[in-house]
């Protein structure tokens, strides 16, 4: 399949958004997301940077999706995973000074931090580019398994969390939120930005 440029770049400034939204969340220590909680969480039990765990996880969910899928494995999914790892460990370095010292500073940001990571998702899925192989294990359960995207990423997160408890990730209240309003905001605004950029947003 052939892409062109405005398909990469609208790709590349979801995954942009979305990265920064993590790291915002993390920095705020309300709690990160479900996933990400686990990428944190290994990176510090393996004494890596985030990319490095990112990348670990992801080859393991694309292998979910191929079962979900019952097809082989989408390599293409670890290209994207490259770019998100590079671009985590970018904001991750550049909001390492950054100090939120109230509540109300990091409530501020954890909440922004969520919008910008579902709104990132839902600009990065709409190309039909390679995404994320846990994006593409959202995208897999609603095409075979008929269900929406906020049901597929709530059955998600509740596995993460689990998960991300066991690996002593940065969950916190945060957390719980980020798994209620994250699928959700996400089918909100993909729906928005569809109906609204239909036309701009045409690949052909």
């Amino acid at each position: 399949m052939k892409y062109n440029v405005k398909q990469f770049m609208v790709f590349l400034s979801g995954i942009v958004l979305m990265t920064l939204g993590v790291s915002l969340t993390v920095k705020s220590e309300v709690g990160a997301g479900a996933y990400d909680s686990i990428n944190f969480g290994l990176a510090n039990l393996l004494k890596v940077n985030v990319s490095i765990a990112i990348w670990i996880t992801s080859f393991v969910v694309a292998v979910i999706s191929s079962m979900v899928r019952k097809r082989f494995l989408k390599f293409t999914t670890f290209l994207t995973s490259i770019l998100i790892g590079i671009f985590t460990d970018m904001w991750v370095m550049i909001t390492e000074r950054i100090v939120f010292s109230t509540t109300y500073e990091k409530v501020v940001i954890y909440f922004i931090g969520i919008f910008l990571i579902a709104t990132g998702i839902s600009i990065y899925i709409i190309p039909k580019l390679p995404v994320n192989p846990t994006d593409d294990l959202m995208v897999a359960l609603t095409e075979e398994k008929s269900i929406s995207l906020m049901k597929a990423k709530l059955s998600i997160d509740g596995i993460c969390i689990i998960i991300a408890f066991i690996l002593k990730g940065p969950i916190g209240i945060g957390t719980i939120a980020a798994t209620l309003f994250v699928g959700p905001l996400i089918d909100i605004i993909n729906k928005i930005i569809t109906r609204i950029c239909s036309k701009s947003l045409s690949f052909k």
